[in-house]
C-alpha cells in the first residue's frame, strides 16, 4: 500500500512536467525490468521473477495511471479551447459580414437622402433662378434671390459630394431604386418571370413621406429578391395596407427549403431590419410552410439612431457562452474535489464519532459489575450492563466456556490505552461466569 500510493503520488507530480510518451515508455519498461530483478534476487527461481513482475506491473499501474489521466484531461481542455477559440473566429467573421451589410444599407440610404433632398434644392435652385429675373420685383428682391439660387445650387453639389465621400460609391449604385414607384417595382419583377399577387391600399405612394416609401421599395425588393433565389417559379402575394399613422407590407411565398438558385448573402434581413428600425418600424420574419416578411413602418417616418434597437452580436454570444461553460467546468471540478473530499470527512467523523460514543457506552463501573452474580439471569444481569460492548475486546485473553456466549465491558473510559476488561459468559440466559482481565 505504502509503495502504491507512493506511486501514485509520483504519477501525479511527474505530470505536472508534461512527459512526453517515450519518456513515459522508457519510465514504464525501466519499472517493469526494475521488479522482475528484485523479485529475481529476493527469490531466485522463476516463481520469483513472475512475482516480481506481477508488482512491478501494479506499481507501474499506480504510476503511469494518473500520468494518463491528467495528460487525458489536459488534451480535452485543450481540445474544447480550439473549438472555442474556432467558434469566436467564426463569429467575428459573421458579425463584420453583418457590419458590411449595414453599412451598405446605410449608404443606399444616405444616397437616396440624397435623391430626394438634391431634388428638392434643385428645384429651389429654378425657383429662385426664375423669379430674380422678373423685372416686377426691386433690384434688392432679385439680388437676394440670385444669391438663393446660387447658394441652393452650392448646397445641392456639396451634398452630393459629401454623400459620394461617404458612402465611396456612384450614384448610379442605387439607381435601381432611385425615382421609381412601388408599380413600377411590381411591373419589373412580373417582367423577369416572377408571378406576383399584389393588392395595394389605394393612394399609397400620396400617404406615405419619402423616408417610409424608401423603406417600402427596399423591403419589396429584398422579399421579390428572397422569393426568386428560394422559390423560383412560386406566386409572390404582396399586400399593403394602411393602418392608422402606419402602413403595413406583408410578403408571402411558399418556402421550399431548398438551396437557393443563386448565390446568397445571408445578410439582407438583417440589413433591412436596420433601415427599418432606425425608421421606428418593425419587421417580422415567420417561416413555416409560407415564408412570411411583414414590415410596419410610421407613414410619416423618420430616420433616429435611437430607435434602431441593439442586437447581440454573435461574438458577444459566443463569448458569453464560452465564459459560462468556463463557469461551469470549474464548478464541475471544484465539485469533482469537493464532493469525495465531503464523503471522506463525513465518513471520518462518523467513524470517529461512532468510536467515542462506544468507548464511552460500553464502560461498566465497578460497583455494577460487583452486582452480578453467577446464576442471574440474563434479563435482570442486563438491567446493570451498559448500552453496548466495547470496541476491539479482548476475545482470545480467557478461553471461552464451551456452548456460551460471552461480553466484554471496560472498566473506565479509556480512548487509546486500555484499562481492566470484564467478562460476562452467559449459557441458557443464565450467568455463568464472570471475570476480569487486567490491563496491560
Amino acid at each position: 500500500m505504502l509503495i502504491g500510493t507512493t506511486a501514485i503520488i509520483v504519477g501525479f507530480c511527474a505530470s505536472l512536467w508534461k512527459p512526453s510518451f517515450g519518456v513515459v515508455m522508457v519510465a514504464v519498461a525501466a519499472s517493469l525490468i526494475a521488479a522482475t530483478l528484485c523479485g529475481l534476487i529476493s527469490s531466485p527461481s522463476w516463481a520469483g521473477a513472475i512475482l516480481g513482475l506481477v508488482r512491478g506491473t501494479i506499481y507501474t499501474l499506480c504510476l503511469v495511471v494518473p500520468v494518463l489521466t491528467v495528460a487525458a484531461l489536459r488534451g480535452r481542455r485543450a481540445y474544447l479551447q480550439r473549438g472555442w477559440n474556432l467558434a469566436l473566429a467564426e463569429a467575428r467573421e459573421h458579425d463584420a459580414r453583418v457590419e458590411q451589410a449595414v453599412m451598405r444599407e446605410r449608404d443606399a440610404m444616405a444616397s437616396e437622402i440624397h435623391d430626394g433632398l438634391g431634388h428638392r434644392l434643385t428645384l429651389i435652385a429654378v425657383q429662385a433662378g426664375r423669379l430674380s429675373l422678373d423685372d416686377t420685383l426691386p433690384a434688392t428682391a432679385r439680388t437676394e434671390l440670385q444669391s438663393i439660387r446660387a447658394n441652393a445650387a452650392a448646397a445641392s453639389d456639396e451634398l452630393g459630394e459629401t454623400i459620394r465621400l461617404i458612402t465611396e460609391r456612384d450614384s448610379g449604385i442605387t439607381a435601381s431604386l432611385s425615382n421609381l414607384s412601388i408599380e413600377d417595382v411590381l411591373e419589373r419583377a412580373q417582367s423577369s418571370g416572377i408571378e406576383v399577387n399584389s393588392t395595394l391600399a389605394t393612394d399609397i405612394e400620396r400617404f406615405t413621406n419619402n423616408y417610409s416609401r424608401a423603406a417600402l421599395l427596399r423591403a419589396l425588393q429584398e422579399g421579390l429578391t428572397n422569393a426568386a433565389k428560394h422559390a423560383p417559379g412560386t406566386k409572390v402575394n404582396i399586400d399593403i395596407d394602411i393602418d392608422g399613422d402606419e402602413v403595413e407590407l406583408r410578403i408571402r411565398n411558399p418556402d421550399h427549403g431548398t438551396t437557393p438558385s443563386l448565390p446568397a448573402t445571408g445578410h439582407g434581413i438583417v440589413a433591412l431590419q436596420h433601415r427599418v428600425e432606425i425608421l421606428g418600424g418593425t419587421l417580422d420574419v415567420n417561416r413555416g410552410e409560407d415564408f412570411t416578411l411583414t414590415v410596419r413602418l410610421p407613414r410619416s417616418a423618420t430616420p433616429s439612431s435611437a430607435a434602431a434597437s441593439t442586437h447581440q452580436s454573435r461574438t458577444e454570444l459566443v463569448t458569453a457562452a464560452d465564459s459560462s461553460s468556463d463557469r461551469n467546468r470549474r464548478r464541475t471540478r471544484r465539485h469533482s474535489w469537493l464532493v469525495p473530499i465531503v464523503l471522506l470527512a463525513t465518513a471520518a467523523l462518523s467513524a470517529i464519532g461512532y468510536f467515542a460514543y462506544a468507548t464511552v457506552a460500553s464502560v461498566l463501573p465497578p460497583e455494577r459489575f460487583a452486582a452480578i452474580n453467577t446464576g442471574d439471569t440474563r434479563t435482570k444481569t442486563e438491567l446493570l450492563l451498559p448500552a453496548v460492548e466495547m470496541l476491539d475486546a479482548p476475545r482470545t485473553s480467557l478461553a471461552q466456556p464451551p456452548r456460551s456466549t460471552c461480553e466484554f465491558y471496560e472498566a473506565s473510559i479509556s480512548f487509546f490505552d486500555r484499562d481492566d476488561v470484564f467478562r460476562i459468559c452467559f449459557v441458557d440466559n443464565r450467568v455463568l461466569s464472570t471475570d476480569t482481565i487486567l490491563a496491560p
